[in-house]
């Protein structure tokens, strides 16, 4: 019986490891198919936007090239390198960086949710896309580390995923923003 005791205490932690990174395996599965329908679904929002007719108002341009820089803006606020150094505090534990860095994600997209009026219907699909996969690669990271992390093995951990993510949802939207300006700027 103790040999029984000795053996399940001893390959718990294992077990643990192996589920967790069973489990990152899957995440990061998932992450890379929603980008890949992201990426198609780019590929028809640009289609339209390229059918359709221009608009030649030049205070409707100024608009909607004002939007699209808060958007920009948006976007670049809201890549793991900039959000890490925007809000990482010393003494911050992993959770407590993680639910600063979703919060802030929100209350930017929140506050600039008037400005869906002047971008087209493809560049606001990917931004609510972006703020939604950067949410999630942000949870999913914070929930493969241990609950005594520190927001510095956090961030590690955050910059080690995204690195391993060919395009962020957030560079796939910029692109599209910085594609629909120029088809505003050359009207």
């Amino acid at each position: 019986m103790q040999d029984i005791i000795e053996f399940i205490i001893e390959i718990v932690p294992y077990l643990i490891i192996a589920f967790t990174l069973i489990y990152l395996v899957h995440e990061s599965f998932r992450f890379i198919k929603s980008r890949d329908q992201l990426m198609l679904e780019n590929q028809k929002f640009a289609n339209k936007a390229s059918a359709a007719k221009p608009v030649r108002d030049s205070s409707l341009a100024q608009i909607q090239l004002q939007a699209a820089e808060r958007f920009v803006l948006y976007l670049e606020r809201i890549a793991p390198d900039r959000l890490v150094m925007r809000l990482h505090q010393n003494g911050m534990d992993a959770k407590m960086l993680q639910t600063e860095m979703s919060r802030a994600i929100r209350e930017e997209f929140d506050h600039n949710l008037s400005q869906q009026l002047y971008v087209s219907e493809g560049a606001w699909e990917l931004i609510k896309n972006a703020k939604e996969e950067m949410i999630r690669l942000i949870s999913a990271t914070g929930e493969s580390m241990p609950k005594s992390s520190t927001g510095i093995e956090y961030s590690r951990k955050l910059f080690q995923t995204a690195s391993q993510i060919e395009r962020l949802p957030s560079q796939i939207a910029l692109e599209y923003l910085r594609k629909e300006t120029r088809l505003i700027l050359n009207r």
